[in-house]
């Protein structure tokens, strides 16, 4: 029901096969045959609210390999201060974080096909969806992440009972220590890896259900290795496809001054690449799979957005004063939309997706600091 393959030479590649990218040093694809899929938009009925409910449309060859822990069918609310803009609570998914989605439809692959041990990198949330969906399956997890990673996503990853791998640097020197490990395990890096980008495609299924069968008309997601980008782009592209969904939307991604690769090269900039202060979970240097963020991008008419600490502060306020705590990563798509309206690039009157990806708690050290920045501002 579905082919891996590399997006680069275009071969096929056996999905029982433990390969993390193809021979080419391509990165590798996954589609899904939906001619075959025999779907309507009764099919998901009274099933389990879980992105499992959409079983059909994920690569997953057996379901009784299936590690799940109840991921998914997030809540979907409006803003306060503009109904038409939609927020989708992802961070409330058992690890904290979107990437239990991938991590989920990954493990379950990896498990499929006999895998006993696995390795990631990872600036915190992704080594924690792997570390405990690995734990879950029975699969050794070692998690190789920045020195300067949150204290309390590295405190989680431990406590699922994966190795932990502190590397000094930035996110290509963990990548290569990874990567120098992986002797006898594989590699699961999710800015690579095509099963992690599957499992995200969900979040366009469950907006798409949650609101009545309808797309949104823009999607607004923080960009570092681009995966959820993709993933809500192919989500809402197979809908189309299969006829539930009349349009698929205009996709911005947002990157933060310091880290910035996609933004400069989608806009032909030159800047030195240093790590953020606040938003860490999208400081990737050279994300693997740059060219498909910019393409889905250009094809559907959207942009790529800089934002800088001050206005990702801004977002976050205003996101705690409607009762939502994330961390700072995920308010720089909250900011980066108060900027486009602002800029008079994006119509408020139009239906907006915006997904909160990850939970403030995991960030505490981080927003203490700017809880006293801010007292201290008062002040002066």
């Amino acid at each position: 029901m579905y082919r891996l393959y590399c997006s680069k030479c275009n071969e096929e590649i056996d999905p029982l096969e433990p390969v993390w990218r193809c021979h080419c040093k391509g990165i590798l694809d996954i589609e899904i045959n939906l001619d075959k899929i025999k779907v309507n938009k009764r099919t998901f009925e009274k099933r389990v609210y879980s992105m499992w409910r959409y079983l059909e449309l994920l690569p997953i060859v057996d379901k009784s390999y299936i590690v799940t822990l109840g991921e998914g069918w997030t809540p979907l609310i409006t803003d306060k201060k503009n109904k038409r803009v939609y927020l989708k609570l992802d961070y409330l998914n058992p690890t904290g974080s979107f990437k239990d989605r991938g991590a989920s439809v990954l493990i379950s692959h990896v498990k499929y096909i006999g895998i006993n041990n696995v390795v990631e990198d990872s600036s915190g949330n992704a080594g924690a969806s792997i570390a405990a969906y690995s734990s879950l399956a029975g699969i050794k997890a070692k998690i190789f992440v920045p020195k300067d990673a949150p204290r309390g996503k590295v405190l989680q990853i431990r406590s699922y009972g994966a190795e932990v791998i502190e590397v000094p640097g930035d996110r290509e020197d963990v990548n290569r220590e990874a990567l120098k490990s992986c002797v006898n395990a594989l590699y699961v890096g999710h800015l690579w890896n095509p099963f992690f980008i599957e499992g995200i495609k969900t979040m366009a299924f469950e907006y798409s259900e949650q609101r009545a069968w309808s797309a949104p008309d823009s999607v607004i997601v923080p960009v570092g290795s681009g995966g959820l980008l993709i993933g809500l782009y192919r989500g809402f592209r197979d809908l189309y496809l299969l006829g539930f969904i009349d349009n698929t939307p205009r996709m911005y991604g947002v990157q933060a001054v310091g880290c910035s690769p996609i933004y400069d090269l989608f806009h032909g900039k030159q800047r030195k690449i240093t790590s953020p202060i606040l938003a860490d979970g999208i400081a990737v240097p050279n994300p693997p799979r740059k060219f498909q963020v910019i393409e889905i991008v250009s094809k559907t008419k959207g942009n790529i957005v800089l934002v800088d600490n001050d206005e990702i502060i801004r977002a976050w306020r205003e996101l705690c004063k409607i009762g939502l705590l994330v961390e700072p990563t995920s308010a720089t798509s909250y900011a980066a939309y108060r900027k486009l309206v602002e800029e008079g690039t994006l119509d408020p009157s139009e239906d907006i997706l915006i997904p909160l990806t990850g939970t403030g708690l995991k960030t505490l050290d981080k927003l203490n600091n700017i809880i006293k920045d801010l007292k201290n501002l008062k002040r002066s």
